[in-house]
Formats: C-alpha cells, structure tokens, sequence
C-alpha cells in the first residue's frame, strides 16, 4: 500500500492583511485595515456586523449587525503624535484603528467612557481613554510584567518598579459599542470585572474577565493627559470637551512643586530669623522712668524725653501691684507732647482672685501687666500716672499693704513684628496643603472609599 503524503502543516499566523480597502461583506462599506497580521476582529464602523479578517486579506462575516453609528470623541483612523514613553525620542505616530464604548453602573448610575486603540506598525498598541462624565483623557499600554499586590492591614495597594499604587474603585465593565480593528474578540455585552488602583498622575488597571479558555487576566498602566494635548496630537480644529470635577488621576495641582515649596519656606525662615536678630539689636530697650513702692496714693507728673524729634518709637508700661488678694489696681497713663499738646493715653490693670467651687480651689488674674504703645512721636512730653485700686465687697477702697511700681520704657521690641511673619511664612504652605486636602476629598469622593482623602 502506497504511503500517503504528508499533509501540510497548519499555520499558525494568518498572511498579513493587505492595506488597500476591502467591502463590509454585510453592507458593502468600505474598510482599510490597519493592523496588518495581529487584527484578529474587526467590527464594521457602519452597521456594526463582526468580521474576521481572512489569509487573503479579505473580511469575512462572524455576526452580522444592524446598529446606529457612535459619533465619539475622535475619529476612527486619525492620526496623533505623542511624546515618547521614555521621555526622549522624538514623538510617536499612532493611528486609531478601533473605538470602544465602555460603561459601569454604581447604585443605579451609568458612568461611561470611550477607549481609542492606538497603533503605530513598529511600537506597537497604546490605549487612550476619554472619560465621559468628567471630561478627562488617559493614555497608556499594557504592562510587560505583572504588578505585586502588597500585604498588611488598611488600604489595598500594588507595587510595580518600585512604584505604590493604592486601590480606587473595583467596578463592571461593560462594552456598549465597537468600531474598527482589535487584536482581541471584542462584542458589544462583553463584560471584565476592573480594579483600578492609582498614583496620581498613573494608574494601574487589573481586568478579571472569564474566557472559554478560563480567566483572562490584563495589567495596564495609564498617565493623565490634558484634553488639549489631544488636540493638538491630533491637531483638531476647536477646543475639547470641558472638564468637570477631579478625575481619577488628574494631578493635584496644590501638590506639585512640593519639593520648591519645602525649599523656599527654608530660606525664607533663614531670612525672617536674620531679620529677627537684626531688629531686636536694634532696640535699645531704654528705661526713661521707673518708681516702686508708691501707693495708692502717689501720683506721678513729670517731664521725659521721648525717642527722637521727627522719628516714632515705641514704648512699653510695666505695671506691678503687691498685695492683691480678691482686689484689683489700675494706672491711667497720659503722655502730653510739650510742643504739640497732643496727648497719648493708655492703662494697665492688675488684679488677683481666687476662691474654691466644688470643691477646688482656683486663681486667676495678672499682678504684672505690660502695656506696648507704638507710633510715639519723638520729643518732649509731660508723663502723667494716676493709680486707683478696689477690693472684693469694699468698692473702690485700696487693700491694706499694696505697694505699686511703674517702669516706662522706649525703643522696645514689638512682639508682633517677629510672630506675624512667622505665621505668615507657615500660613502660606499650610493654607496650599488643605486645599489639597479638600481636592483629594473631592477625588476620593467618587471612589470605593468616599471617607478617604489622602489619595
């Protein structure tokens, strides 16, 4: 018996589809391939029938369809240039070959987006995505390796090249509608569970979908991009959609410049402590007056002398009260410039009370008040103290023993002039940090975890 010849054998690639167009075999519209021998499907932008391309490079009909045209956000096959991925060469041409419509549904609300497949011959697939309710765009690929779920308590996250990314939301997925060319059987009703795990700017993606070979499981890693910078990778007359609310990964913009911010408030507290020294050496601190042991009684009219003609200054009354007990002392201060007759008054209160409520006992009150005064023109003034004292159940009549002191001084130190810069120098980082933290809220609130703010 003669042998039989040896079959052939059964390839195992398809010849690469041709470029020129080819009819719908269902509605006779016309289609350019693009992805040459990787397309495994394509879904008529037409009607919406499947095909699959042949070895001949012909189409044939997998299902035929009958379904209303999508008008998205970008055409099928435009062509857009964008940076490359390693932040060096030149940029990189893609074409899109397929649009896919996707949507989740979160307590009774559809939330959908459009996903373009980009293709260039030589680099191979990106993914751009345009996120319908809030107007945000996304590119990315698909990841060589497989991210590393981290282990521990709180906050689900993964690790890829040594970068963190924490979980954001686990949703449904659900294909809507198709158009053009994919490497994979892409069917409207196609279902892939998400887990979307971010980094401002990136996120990873992990997509569970069940196969008749099993579960098949895809990783890919998306950066935000402005909707202008689609624009003009597509150079597309107009303006795109506007944006709403904080997208997914749209970059915290009261985060950025972190580093230069540290940086500055650095040399800016350098600069405010040198400028704190320089202005507290520069107080004399001068005693123009001082009396103690004055009662109640001993009134003080004399002359001083104020600073320097034509200059301000600033002083300072320290008033102290010995032997209060439940009562109070009080210095009514008057300076009357001898040249202007133009007076400055201020006053000083020293007090003590104490007592017991329930059973504890309590004290309060000042026996030495400091009052500062600024902007005292410099000059010749007539300095007046008038005391007065009172006591607990006795009116205004002076407690036995009280001894009071006064001391005027000029050219003193304004506290104030070396706190308000200093909070002003902190005010600044820590008004941007809760603005952040109010934009992180508002990113987070359309999460997994509404609670959450630090993204």
């Amino acid at each position: 018996m003669a042998a039989q010849a040896p079959s052939a054998p059964r390839k195992l690639f398809r010849e690469e589809a041709q470029t020129g167009a080819v009819n719908c075999p269902s509605c006779g519209g016309p289609i350019e391939l693009h992805g040459f021998g990787a397309v495994e499907q394509v879904n008529c932008p037409y009607c919406g029938s499947e095909l699959a391309p042949q070895d001949s490079g012909d189409l044939q009909i997998v299902q035929a369809a009958q379904r209303a045209r999508r008008e998205s956000a970008l055409p099928l096959h435009a062509r857009g240039s964008f940076p490359a991925s390693d932040g060096k060469s030149k940029p990189e041409e893609f074409e899109i070959i397929g649009i896919m419509w996707r949507e989740c549904r979160v307590d009774g609300v559809v939330y959908p987006w459009q996903e373009f497949l980009l293709y260039n011959p030589y680099i191979g697939y990106r993914y751009l995505m345009f996120t319908m309710t809030d107007g945000s765009w996304a590119i990315g690929q698909t990841l060589d390796g497989a991210p590393q779920l981290e282990t521990g308590m709180g906050h689900r996250k993964v690790s890829f090249a040594k970068e963190k990314f924490k979980h954001f939301q686990t949703s449904v997925a659900i294909v809507s509608y198709v158009e053009g060319e994919f490497p994979w059987q892409a069917r409207v009703g196609d279902q892939a569970v998400t887990h979307d795990f971010v980094k401002p700017p990136f996120s990873m993606s992990i997509e569970e979908a069940a196969t008749e070979a099993g579960q098949d499981v895809n990783f890919t890693k998306m950066r935000h991009i402005e909707g202008a910078e689609v624009w003009a990778a597509f150079k597309l007359p107009g303006a795109p959609p506007r944006t709403s609310g904080v997208a997914m990964i749209q970059p915290n913009p009261y985060q950025q410049g972190r580093a230069l911010t540290w940086i500055l408030l650095a040399v800016m507290l350098v600069a405010w402590l040198i400028a704190g020294i320089v202005y507290v050496d520069g107080r004399s601190n001068e005693v123009v007056v001082s009396e103690s042991n004055l009662s109640v009684t001993d009134t003080i009219s004399e002359e001083v002398e104020i600073g320097t003609k034509g200059e301000l200054t600033t002083v300072e009354f320290d008033f102290k009260a010995s032997g209060l007990s439940n009562a109070w002392a009080y210095a009514e201060v008057m300076l009357i410039s001898q040249e202007s007759e133009n007076a400055v008054g201020f006053g000083a209160t020293a007090e003590e009370w104490h007592g017991s409520s329930g059973g504890e006992s309590w004290r309060e009150g000042d026996q030495s008040p400091s009052v500062t005064v600024g902007k005292i023109p410099g000059g010749k003034y007539t300095l007046q103290i008038t005391p007065s004292a009172g006591q607990q159940g006795a009116g205004s009549v002076a407690p036995a023993g009280l001894k009071l002191g006064y001391t005027l001084r000029q050219n003193v130190v304004l506290g104030r002039y070396i706190v308000l810069p200093f909070f002003i120098i902190f005010g600044f980082p820590i008004f941007f940090w809760l603005l952040g933290r109010l934009y992180e809220g508002r990113r987070w609130s359309n999460s997994d975890y509404v609670s959450s703010s630090d993204g």
